[in-house]
């Protein structure tokens, strides 16, 4: 190989790294390694179109993924701008960061957690009813409230949740719009909370 095409194949490589690297960034949030957004919208528009659409195309489908259930839970964290006015913006990002690998860590492999925004995460749970995303939503709650911070000992975190399940009938957007309901509902009634869309409807 001649020294222009060594050249030329370092720079392919260089660029491929960089493409990598950009998709990467793409698909994950910076600060929390969470997906993003975008992600989380466009994979729960796909399972949900598994969990209540094969039906019409045959169950062929269904039976290879294996699930018929596919339910969602945003959460946010409670009083989040007195954190970060109280503490500075570096104690802030740490809560967000130790919230969300409290949450990344609770969930099963093929589960996904994304930052939708702000202080508030995303979860997929595929294969989960409305009371198991519930249980599973509770359950983060109580860790989330354990939570210690070596250089913030004062500091404690609450979080609230909203949960909904796919429903025949229903779009994506009308489940998506559920859950968030269901948060505003938990945050509105005293937060550090589950709410159930099911409970409120």
């Amino acid at each position: 190989m001649s020294e222009s095409e060594t050249d030329l194949h370092s720079k392919i490589k260089e660029l491929e790294a960089a493409v990598h690297e950009l998709e990467k960034d793409l698909i994950h949030d910076k600060l929390t390694g969470l997906k993003t957004r975008a992600f989380f919208e466009e994979e729960a528009r796909i399972y949900f179109d598994i969990a209540v659409n094969a039906e019409d195309r045959g169950t062929r489908r269904r039976q290879w993924f294996g699930f018929k259930n596919v339910s969602f839970i945003f959460f946010d964290i409670d009083h989040f701008k007195q954190v970060n006015d109280t503490y500075g913006h570096d104690a802030g990002d740490e809560a967000l960061k130790a919230v969300a690998d409290t949450i990344r860590m609770s969930v099963r492999e093929g589960d996904t957690a994304a930052r939708f925004g702000g202080e508030e995460i995303a979860l997929t749970l595929v294969g989960a009813t409305e009371r198991d995303a519930e249980h599973k939503a509770e359950d983060i709650r109580r860790q989330i409230e354990n939570i210690k911070f070596g250089k913030y000992p004062e500091l404690k975190l609450t979080i609230s949740a909203g949960v909904a399940s796919a429903e025949q009938g229903s779009t994506i957007e009308d489940i998506l719009k559920r859950a968030d309901k269901a948060l505003y509902n938990a945050k509105g009634s005293g937060r550090n909370k589950v709410v159930a869309y099911s409970s409120i409807s």
